[in-house]
């Protein structure tokens, strides 16, 4: 009886063993098949993309290069502008629990209000004084994406620890030392996220900002986003598709170049372990 018993585990872990080896067979001709078929989408929906591109004409060819430079200008101006606000003053309210209570549901609710809504009341100041979009899609970025920033420097000021602020005020930094010793160390990697963040819709804010239609008039600027609204509205879609793809590249650009970089300092300098 004691042999039999061994003689039927074996069998039965004979038999287990060839059904995990066929269950492992079909799984990886399942993966090889589900490759295989995306690689072949990949490569049909990449030919015709191809294919499209090289439809674009040498006039529009032309226009990119100034186009990515003035949105990555505007860009870079309207966060310098955001940041300028947001850092004291999102330091001021994270750094105060009362402050905090009080503003950051007012903020919130700011917050939530749509930029677009407020476009055409901006619009119809501006661009009487200045006669341009150029300043005035400057401001429409700066609206949708400044509370990024704002919210993730807060943040990043209410989670420095009370043993911290105590130390810098037993040491008696004030002024430009604690902010270069306590305060942007400690809020570094908060500021970053909001930066990344902020970038990442300046960039979209473009497309709506650098081309629109205000009084039965359309009104636009040099710029990516203007590109990829004109060739929308007028289907021109081998720029549309061209100029999507520079969009994309720019912001994966800099963020591997630029905040990948950055988030490694933090990472390395400014990391608290508590």
């Amino acid at each position: 009886i004691k042999f039999l018993g061994i003689l039927i585990d074996k069998i039965a872990l004979f038999f287990l063993k060839r059904s995990e080896n066929r269950n492992k067979k079909t799984s990886k001709i399942i993966g090889v098949a589900v490759k295989t078929f995306f690689l072949i989408i990949l490569v049909y929906y990449g030919f015709n993309a191809l294919k499209l591109v090289l439809k674009v004409s040498n006039k529009d060819l032309k226009r990119i290069p100034l186009s990515v430079f003035y949105s990555f200008l505007r860009v870079t101006v309207a966060q310098v502008i955001s940041l300028a606000w947001t850092l004291p003053v999102g330091v001021a309210i994270g750094m105060n629990k009362k402050t905090a209570k009080i503003f950051q549901p007012i903020i919130q609710v700011i917050a939530s209000i749509p930029a677009t809504a407020l476009f055409p009341v901006i619009l119809s100041v501006i661009i009487k004084k200045s006669g341009g979009l150029g300043f005035a899609s400057v401001l429409l970025m700066l609206m949708g994406t400044q509370w990024y920033l704002l919210f993730n420097i807060i943040a990043g000021a209410m989670a420095i620890p009370e043993d911290l602020i105590n130390a810098a005020d037993i040491l008696g930094l004030k002024g430009l030392k604690r902010w270069k010793v306590l305060i942007l160390p400690s809020i570094f990697p908060y500021l970053l996220t909001g930066m990344i963040t902020a970038t990442g819709g300046c960039w979209n804010a473009s497309i709506v900002s650098e081309y629109v239609h205000f009084s039965g008039k359309t009104v636009k600027t040099i710029g990516l986003g203007a590109l990829i609204s004109e060739a929308t509205e007028t289907g021109n879609y081998p720029l549309l598709l061209l100029s999507t793809i520079i969009m994309c590249l720019v912001v994966v650009g800099i963020n591997n170049s630029l905040w990948k970089r950055l988030y490694r300092i933090s990472e390395e300098k400014f990391r608290l372990d508590i």
